[in-house]
């Protein structure tokens, strides 16, 4: 099946763990979307038949697919024949299987649509799945807390070859036209081990490079936001990422806003905005930030 103009497909990550969770939050996703989402979910291997059968009934006529990622291993690793270090990541990482299998899947689509499993909606909205707004590059999740990367700042500096990286993105919203993936830098910051500090980062950080050479774009953080302790919502914001860590304190308020909530049924339209190089300096600073938040709990 390819996207139409009357029907789109949205890929997510799922498994067991948490399974009642990521169901609720894509009921979410196709409710208050007002385009025709057809979602092809990609699992951790955890799932079984009875697991399947309770997606399939909690989202009637909403799955086109599910694909197991064990028994779609070897598909993927042909497809990157020739990319060994992309090859080695896929049999290693969950976070490959989320970059990879999604660009596979559907070969005659030019755009693939990726979102985590961990994002909540709350009021309609249309225009975010929108082929013109990929077209020759890539769209993320910005975030406004943390550049989330794997390097440290001294490796943005000295002569190339070397990582280059945007602003602040999320890999939870990645949508990619296939076509403006630079695979030999992809191929290259994947084998240079020497900068993956952090190892759950290193696929966000690839694609923050990958990002660097195309026309890559966030959604506006307003509308979808990372609901980190000190988010904001507005009257503006359709969705949130429900990040693990902070997950349980922001059901909590968001179940509290909903009880409150009046007039939240006007449609919102994503808006998007052009991704920043960042260079070692702020990148630093940034860092810092982080390590205030997270060691000192200074928001």
């Amino acid at each position: 099946m390819s996207q139409t103009n009357d029907s789109v497909i949205v890929q997510s990550l799922i498994g067991k763990k948490h399974l009642e969770f990521y169901l609720q939050c894509l009921k979410s996703l196709v409710h208050f979307c007002e385009q025709d989402i057809k979602l092809l979910l990609h699992t951790d291997g955890s799932l079984n038949q009875k697991h399947k059968e309770e997606v399939l009934s909690e989202l009637p006529n909403s799955v086109l697919k599910i694909i197991d990622s064990q028994s779609n291993s070897v598909a993927v690793l042909d497809s990157l024949r020739g990319r060994p270090h992309c090859q080695k990541f896929r049999k290693e990482s969950i976070w490959g299987i989320e970059f990879f299998d999604p660009l596979f899947a559907e070969p005659n689509d030019q755009v693939s649509y990726y979102i985590d499993a961990d994002f909540l909606f709350f009021r309609p909205f249309a225009g975010l799945f929108k082929g013109g707004e990929v077209k020759d590059g890539a769209i993320f999740l910005k975030d406004d807390q943390w550049d989330a990367y794997c390097i440290r700042p001294w490796h943005l500096l000295g002569s190339n070859p070397k990582p280059n990286i945007v602003q602040g993105i999320t890999t939870a919203i990645v949508f990619w036209d296939k076509m403006a993936i630079d695979w030999d830098y992809l191929e290259w910051f994947l084998g240079e081990t020497k900068y993956h500090k952090i190892c759950d980062w290193i696929m966000p950080t690839a694609q923050a490079g990958l990002a660097r050479r195309c026309k890559a774009k966030t959604v506006c953080s307003e509308q979808i936001t990372n609901l980190y302790p000190n988010a904001q919502l507005t009257q503006n914001t359709i969705g949130g990422h429900l990040l693990g860590s902070y997950r349980k304190e922001w059901l909590n308020k968001l179940d509290l806003q909903n009880s409150s909530n009046s007039g939240s049924d006007e449609r919102i339209d994503a808006r998007f905005h052009s991704c920043s190089e960042r260079g070692a300096w702020a990148y630093g600073l940034n860092q810092a930030k982080r390590w205030v938040n997270t060691r000192l709990n200074i928001w």
